[in-house]
């Protein structure tokens, strides 16, 4: 499964659990999961994690910061209630940190089309709550100066958000924040804390490391494992680049004419359950050269199976509207932005030779895909 989002009408604290330690995570008012991070930085692995708190114990360096933090302000944790002081400072840390953020912070939390009301001072108010939602609260004075989100389950917590004052990023508001959730959860009995993914090679996730010892989700195995003993050459987007390198290398060695594409709309495929006849791989070779009104030829590689797929597809309804800037790459292979849809078949093979030898074959009869369409 590359990407799915499922939202529920309930989720009861013992749910929550089992949806976390099955590698999910929340998203608005629902949970979703992805193997894959296709965007500007190109294409990466996304490895979620934990932290166990049963042995949890802070280090110096965790202990010295939350008490610098609790000299200078007043720490509390108490259930989230989205105020418009909560609001104003999204909106300021917002322009402060940059990146893909929403504009707004209810768009964070809540599904618009669910019905985010506005009571009678304009402000956002949830029709649809499904999460138990507390906060790290972090006052100077009167001034609210950070705050972080997380939802209590059971015996897990998950950290949504973190939130703090461009004039206080000296004291690391943000990695102390999710120190007093840890705190919160190991004082109050929970077993685990959820931080979402990291992505290995992209340095902006890395501060979720700082907390201790994690755990990473292995999605084949559907274990955890030390995210220390995960072998980052081994990432699913590594072994699926070279799979279809291996290939790709070949047709270029016999001069048939071959391209990697990435594949942004993948996400829309999985989202719209249409991945049983839609291209739904971020990344593919596009075997010969393409006619108009023609079948296209592409190679996809499965990196649970181990299998590679040829097959014949055909351009529908271009999706580049639909496909935020953020997750367009800015460089490697080129983007195919129409959505895929399979018409024919050519087989599953294990062996990259065996590919190579079956495009090979269908290039040398007639130079085009000769593959019967279903």
């Amino acid at each position: 499964m590359y990407f799915n989002l499922v939202r529920p009408e309930q989720l009861p604290p013992d749910v929550l659990d089992d949806v976390l330690g099955n590698g999910w995570f929340r998203m608005r008012q629902g949970v979703f999961t992805c193997r894959y991070l296709l965007g500007s930085h190109g294409l990466h692995t996304a490895v979620w994690t934990r932290l166990d708190l049963r042995d949890y114990r802070p280090d110096r360096d965790h202990r010295r910061r939350m008490r610098r933090v609790e000299r200078e302000l007043q720490v509390d944790v108490v259930p989230f209630e989205l105020t418009d002081e909560h609001a104003d400072l999204y909106r300021r840390y917002r322009v402060h940190v940059g990146g893909d953020r929403a504009d707004e912070l209810h768009e964070v939390l809540y599904d618009l089309d669910d019905g985010v009301l506005l009571d009678d001072r304009s402000r956002p108010v949830p029709t649809r709550d499904v999460f138990d939602t507390w906060q790290v609260r972090m006052r100077d004075g009167e001034r609210l100066v950070a705050f972080s989100c997380f939802d209590r389950g059971r015996k897990a917590l998950q950290s949504v958000l973190g939130v703090y004052d461009p004039d206080y990023a000296k004291l690391g508001l943000g990695i102390a924040s999710m120190l007093f959730e840890v705190a919160h959860g190991r004082d109050h009995g929970f077993h685990w804390h959820y931080a979402g993914y990291v992505v290995p090679g992209v340095p902006g996730f890395d501060y979720k490391r700082l907390v201790g010892p994690l755990q990473a989700w292995d999605p084949v195995e559907r274990d955890w494992v030390p995210l220390a003993q995960v072998d980052e050459d081994e990432l699913p987007h590594h072994r699926l680049q070279r799979a279809l390198g291996a290939v790709t290398a070949r047709l270029e060695a016999d001069e048939i004419p071959c391209q990697l594409r990435s594949y942004p709309p993948y996400r829309l495929v999985h989202l719209n359950g249409l991945a049983e006849r839609c291209m739904a791989t971020p990344l593919y070779v596009e075997c010969g050269e393409p006619r108009p009104g023609r079948a296209r030829l592409a190679l996809t590689w499965n990196p649970d199976s181990e299998l590679y797929s040829l097959d014949a597809w055909t351009r529908d309804q271009d999706l580049s509207r639909h496909l935020p800037d953020h997750e367009l790459p800015d460089d490697g292979p080129p983007a195919e932005r129409h959505l895929l849809v399979r018409v024919g078949q050519a087989g599953t093979f294990g062996d990259p030779d065996q590919v190579v030898d079956m495009v090979r074959r269908a290039w040398r009869l007639g130079r085009r895909p000769v593959i019967p369409v279903r």
